[in-house]
């Protein structure tokens, strides 16, 4: 996917999206993520995200009940977090084996204490939309990207101003990414089109400068 330049990027949203999503994000002055996209359950990314783990590439989930006795078409407003086999220990656990051996991990992963907790603790996120907000936050409180203001909000609420580019049906898969440190790469080799939350593992503080590079 090649990086625009615009005024206003316009992004479907995504549960700690990858690479190529912070990068889109980035290349605007402004980034707004359509809270109001309508639910699609062939759209994966909105509540799972991949990462690596001693064998390669594996994905997340974070279950959700399907929209029942919503007016109008439902959105992924309506679609509710699952308390189902007890996800968010097992993402913890997962997180902790994949990268408790990188640099920036232990000083990390207390940014996401309230995301990895039983959803019914957890009523300020009760949707696929408030948890993947609520993820987007805590990446950005890492990667403190200096130069887009980031709004969740409706697309048909975005003012008229400026050039928006609308990438609510990119893949957002970064061809020829290029590399950085990978705790694993001297047996898995680079790989790519990861979720975020493998870049600032492994490079902590220095994700930002590599996102803007993008």
């Amino acid at each position: 996917m090649p990086i625009p330049t615009s005024d206003t990027v316009l992004l479907p949203p995504r549960l700690f999206g990858p690479v190529g999503w912070y990068a889109a994000m980035a290349s605007g002055r402004r980034a707004v993520i359509d809270t109001a996209i309508r639910y699609d359950k062939r759209q994966k990314a909105v509540h799972r995200y991949d990462i690596a783990d001693v064998r390669g590439p594996m994905q997340l989930t974070v279950p959700l009940g399907k929209p029942h006795g919503c007016p109008g078409t439902p959105t992924w407003a309506d679609a509710a977090v699952s308390t189902h086999d007890e996800w968010w220990l097992r993402h913890r656990v997962t997180l902790e084996s994949a990268y408790g051996r990188t640099p920036y991990f232990e000083f990390i992963i207390d940014r996401f204490d309230t995301i990895f907790r039983d959803p019914s603790t957890a009523p300020e996120w009760p949707t696929a939309i408030d948890i993947a907000r609520a993820a987007d936050e805590a990446v950005r409180s890492v990667l403190r990207l200096r130069h887009t203001t980031v709004a969740w909000q409706p697309a048909d609420a975005i003012d008229g101003d400026g050039k928006v580019t609308d990438l609510r049906r990119a893949d957002f898969a970064l061809a020829g990414q290029p590399p950085y440190w990978q705790v694993r790469a001297h047996s898995l080799g680079f790989i790519a089109n990861l979720s975020v939350l493998d870049l600032i593992f492994n490079l902590g503080p220095e994700s930002s400068f590599y996102i803007e590079r993008l």
